[in-house]
């Protein structure tokens, strides 16, 4: 038996995110419940990979590649984050790479709708999504959660993707990491959308946009020892 309130929430964002419409999110077309009384998504299908089966793959990717998905990747938060939905579970396994290397983020099954009520799939307080991922704020009971989270899950996922691991603990900016086959630069990103203090952190996908843009059109000159 479906709680009444909880279809009503899903009907809600399942039609809400039916209307995004931005070329790195899974398109949503259609919603419903069987007959059996489930309630279902119909999305768009991507005939590729995710990044997490990548990093497995290959160890780490190339410091190209994890900065053109970081980067799509903040284009497609910031995106959504103007509609009022924080993903609230951004991982390398939500984020898809199709057979023409285009980058679509999935998985809104834990989105949070942010209009400052209980409106969503999962409500302001509950603890949600995979714990290496998770912002601190997302763990303080009655905390609201807002984009700023996001921001520290890309901030992990970038790190994983340069250097093949999870920052756990006392952990070695990827520079460090790689014995210098990274940029410097990638290293003061992660620091800043990692930051327990989400004020201290990036405080829009949009400003984590223009700092990797930076990398991106200025290359980084290597002093010789």
């Amino acid at each position: 038996m479906v709680d009444v309130a909880f279809a009503e929430r899903f009907r809600n964002e399942a039609r809400l995110m039916g209307r995004m419409n931005h070329p790195a999110i899974v398109s949503v077309y259609d919603f419903g419940r069987t007959t059996e009384g489930q309630l279902y998504f119909v999305m768009e299908y991507i005939d590729g990979t995710d990044v997490q089966r990548m990093i497995a793959r290959e160890g780490r990717l190339p410091p190209e590649h994890a900065l053109a998905v970081t980067a799509h990747l903040c284009d497609a938060l910031g995106y959504a984050h103007k509609q009022g939905i924080v993903h609230r579970d951004i991982k390398p396994s939500n984020v898809l790479i199709d057979r023409e290397g285009r980058v679509k983020v999935a998985d809104f099954g834990l989105a949070k709708l942010n209009t400052g009520q209980n409106s969503g799939l999962t409500q302001t307080g509950m603890a949600m999504g995979t714990p290496d991922y998770v912002a601190p704020e997302t763990l303080m009971l009655g905390s609201d959660v807002d984009g700023r989270a996001d921001i520290y899950a890309v901030g992990v996922m970038l790190y994983q993707m340069l250097t093949g691991e999870i920052p756990r603990g006392l952990f070695q900016m990827p520079n460090v990491r790689t014995k210098g086959e990274t940029d410097p630069r990638f290293d003061a990103i992660i620091s800043k959308a990692m930051q327990t203090d989400r004020e201290a952190r990036y405080q829009s996908a949009a400003e984590l946009r223009r700092e990797l843009d930076v990398i991106l059109s200025t290359p980084h000159i290597k002093q010789d020892a």
